[in-house]
């Protein structure tokens, strides 16, 4: 997406009263849509995969085709809206995203399902980027910090609810409903995006940087392919190394063409910013990885370890979402007493020794011990993507905002993806000859995330005191000087 579309936005408009509120909303639902559904599919993947003859470890490629296909689509969303118009966009995003949805629930097979799943990626990095580009241009300056808010909340509500949705769908329906529920939803959304975004604009579409797409995109398939090989026993090891090993290659030649292009899909001259590399590269990076893992092997091991059901798996899980939401209250104010290093710095080994901690769960410990635990961590987690994601931006130049804004929904996809993929495939084999999983392998691979984890603090650590002063407010002085 090119900087001109994202600076883009309306003069006070006359909008009706139906547009100033349903608008967001539709936006504000598709964002819902796309986090749950990366999110719904966790507690259900023991019963998708005793219906698919799969084991649940080697399923993570239904989580990681989705969150891929997210990354790779998400520059389309600015060349198709200036093509199409947001409402057009908006519109067929929804409904390719039903249709993939209704796809998800009837696959019979695994690959059916990973299909299916790629193209509900593709809907969904529409809804996102077309659905911002939808508000920046409808809205004045002045209202869009307030709308940006009521959108981030409708996205925490996705990954809040996913798992326990999912593992009540999953217990007392089937599995097949998680992919579902969002048929109605899809829809409704559509309807009010056909009535309330904005017709097309006249104006010249940006060119599309084919190449640039192209490389990243077989890259990035190729990465995410091989990383999945490397645990499933019906793919060689020379297969899937000669994968990863093409993969660094594509990836290396869309580098040095991603810093030589006159207008690159992805620019990669922002990691030269300090606060970015360390924020999005050598310590979010790691810390993303490792918490992100969290998210996946705690409700399998829950339901593949200990024999807990979807549902209740989903109950436990569902308190990481309820701690997440605490550390907003006082985040800010955190902030600006302590700034940013003093935070990640003391905050990044406590994360890492509860990561380690899952380790030492048992089937038969107090629930109320559990849940706690569970709780504390949720607090940790979102105070440290918090900070780093605050800090990220620190000294982004007012004409890189845009830039910036799709170089992090990128990066931080992808070490969703990586996190994902790696937890995956380090499960699968430790996996039994017949592919079952036990709670000791859970817990070996708790403990290599929290080592992950604990690895950003030595990016972390060389952050200057005042790094981020001008968003944290932390030291007003020197970042006044």
């Amino acid at each position: 997406m090119s900087t001109e579309e994202l600076h883009v936005t309306a003069s006070p408009l006359r909008l009706s009263a139906g547009t100033l509120f349903f608008l967001p909303f539709t936006v504000a639902c598709g964002n819902f849509m796309v986090n749950l559904d990366q999110n719904i599919v966790v507690t259900a993947l023991p019963g998708i995969g005793a219906s698919l003859g799969r084991a649940p470890s080697q399923l993570g490629l239904v989580m990681t085709i989705y969150v891929l296909t997210l990354i790779v689509s998400m520059p389309l969303g600015g060349w198709l809206t200036n093509r199409l118009g947001t409402r057009t966009c908006y519109t067929g995003a929804l409904i390719s995203f039903a249709a993939a949805s209704i796809a998800c629930g009837l696959a019979t097979n695994l690959w059916t399902l990973v299909l299916a799943r790629a193209l509900q990626g593709f809907g969904g990095a529409l809804m996102g980027t077309v659905g911002q580009v939808a508000i920046l241009r409808t809205f004045p300056r002045s209202r869009i910090l307030k709308i940006n808010l009521y959108m981030s909340l409708a996205a925490q509500v996705g990954p809040l609810v996913g798992p326990l949705v999912g593992g009540a769908l999953t217990t007392y329906l089937s599995w097949h409903w998680i992919f579902f529920i969002n048929v109605p939803l899809a829809l409704g959304a559509a309807a009010l995006a056909v009535t309330h975004f904005p017709r097309k604009e006249n104006g010249p579409a940006p060119k599309l940087d084919l190449f640039g797409f192209m490389l990243v995109s077989a890259g990035m398939t190729l990465l995410v392919f091989g990383m999945d090989s490397i645990g499933d026993r019906n793919h060689s090891a020379w297969m899937a190394l000669g994968m990863l090993a093409l993969s660094v290659l594509v990836l290396g030649a869309a580098i040095l063409y991603l810093y030589q292009a006159r207008n690159p899909l992805l620019d990669l001259r922002l990691l030269n910013i300090r606060t970015i590399r360390i924020s999005l590269l050598t310590g979010g990076g790691l810390d993303t990885v490792g918490m992100t893992a969290v998210t996946l092997l705690l409700p399998m091991m829950f339901q593949v370890g200990f024999g807990m059901t979807a549902v209740q798996s989903g109950s436990w899980t569902f308190v990481v979402g309820i701690g997440s939401l605490l550390p907003r209250l006082f985040l800010p104010r955190l902030l600006k007493k302590y700034g940013f290093r003093h935070v990640l710095v003391i905050n990044t080994p406590v994360v890492a020794a509860l990561i380690g901690g899952f380790a030492l769960f048992q089937a038969t410990m107090p629930m109320w011990l559990g849940l706690s635990y569970i709780f504390i961590f949720g607090i940790s987690r979102s105070l440290q993507w918090g900070t780093a994601s605050n800090l990220s931006y620190s000294d982004v130049g007012a004409t890189q905002l845009a830039d910036f804004s799709a170089f992090y929904y990128i990066f931080w996809r992808l070490s969703v993806s990586v996190s994902i993929g790696s937890a995956t495939a380090l499960l699968s084999l430790m996996a039994s000859a017949d592919g079952t999983s036990s709670a000791n392998d859970f817990r070996v691979v708790f403990i290599v995330e929290a080592v992950i984890t604990l690895c950003a603090l030595l990016a972390y650590r060389r952050l200057a005191v005042d790094d981020g002063a001008s968003v944290s407010g932390y030291r007003s002085e020197l970042a006044a000087e």
